[in-house]
């Protein structure tokens, strides 16, 4: 059986051209006139933010009825209308919104292509791309870039945030040069540089009755309003075993989609929380950090190709583990080294 190609995939490689493409044109296969051409898409992202002809030609330095005509083959290629004019602006239909998520998607992509060509020819390959699960996304990779950037001006850091599984295979095929994961990885093909092994910690708001205590036991979070995160999170599951296996019943109040919104919903004072150390210490100012029994250890890794390391990436990977260990000082510092006797209530 022969598919229908969109037309939207003339302007990038197969690759690129998500495979959903098919449901987003109405148009029947006979109706083809022309290959969709990249103006066309640049005009209709223009359009739609700007919501006027006028302004939309003023954005891409053409006249107005340059615009209307390259909205007009668009809607013509799709066969559906795109937009629909209410009170003096253009406004999308839910035809065009479904075609523009995509849209937009391609000229991103083909945005940060010609910035990575940029890279190429003026910085002789200098530019590293990177990809990070959220928590160290946030907790690690801001101070790593700024030391990063001290030391070497001339190299530009893209930073994503990602799942593990889609860090591993975009390191698999190099998309990533690193990615900054949890342990477990499932590809044994990929090169595992560890950072570091940590325990996951309890946090409380400011003022909390546990607050005096060094350490807090998971019997002591019995009623205690919770705050969990994301079930797609592999610390979610470690933690509801651990609570399980002791039947200690929680209140769980709200479940945050990463650790970092469970952070800020903490120092709000809606509960307490079991999260990656490296963001509770970013949030130091605003919660109470304690060591939490029985420990829950989570093992931090760089992912690379076998390889493949430039200098660049080298270098990234070094200042990363140098301040993956003065973060895991600062962490130790900050936690209470004495015993303090277990109370109830």
């Amino acid at each position: 059986m022969a598919y229908w190609r969109s037309p939207l995939a003339e302007c990038l490689p197969q690759t690129i051209w998500a495979p959903r493409a098919q449901a987003l044109a109405r148009a029947a296969p006979g109706n083809r006139t022309m290959p969709m051409k990249i103006r066309q898409l640049q005009a209709l992202r223009a359009l739609a933010l700007t919501g006027t002809t006028t302004e939309a030609a003023q954005l891409l330095h053409i006249t107005q009825p340059a615009v209307s005509k390259l909205i007009g083959q668009v809607e013509g290629e799709f066969n559906v209308r795109i937009f629909d004019r209410r009170h003096g602006r253009l406004v999308m239909t839910p035809e065009g919104k479904t075609i523009y998520a995509d849209v937009e998607r391609i000229l991103s992509q083909l945005d940060d292509l010609a910035a990575k060509t940029h890279d190429v020819s003026a910085l002789g390959g200098n530019a590293i791309r990177v990809g990070a699960m959220p928590a160290l996304g946030f907790g690690l990779l801001p101070s790593t870039v700024r030391r990063f950037a001290l030391e070497y001006p001339q190299v530009r850091c893209v930073i994503d945030i990602d799942t593990r599984e889609r860090i591993e295979d975009l390191v698999g095929i190099g998309h990533y040069e690193l990615g900054f994961v949890t342990l477990p990885v499932q590809q044994k093909r990929l090169t595992v540089t560890p950072l570091a092994s940590v325990a996951a910690v309890c946090i409380l708001p400011p003022g909390h009755k546990f607050a005096p205590r060094a350490t807090i036991h998971a019997e002591d979070l019995a009623d205690e309003s919770f705050v969990s995160v994301d079930p797609s999170i592999l610390l979610r599951h470690r933690v509801d075993a651990v609570f399980g296996e002791r039947r200690v019943n929680r209140r769980l109040r709200v479940q945050a989609s990463t650790t970092v919104l469970a952070c800020n919903m903490v120092a709000a004072g809606v509960g307490v929380s079991i999260v990656h150390p490296l963001v509770a210490l970013a949030f130091r100012a605003q919660l109470v950090i304690r060591k939490f029994a029985p420990a829950i250890t989570l093992d931090y890794a760089l992912l690379s190709q076998p390889g493949s390391s430039s200098r660049v990436v080298a270098a990234f990977r070094a200042v990363a583990v140098t301040e993956m260990t003065e973060l895991v000082g600062a962490l130790d510092r900050d936690l209470p080294k004495g015993r303090r006797k277990r109370r109830v209530g």
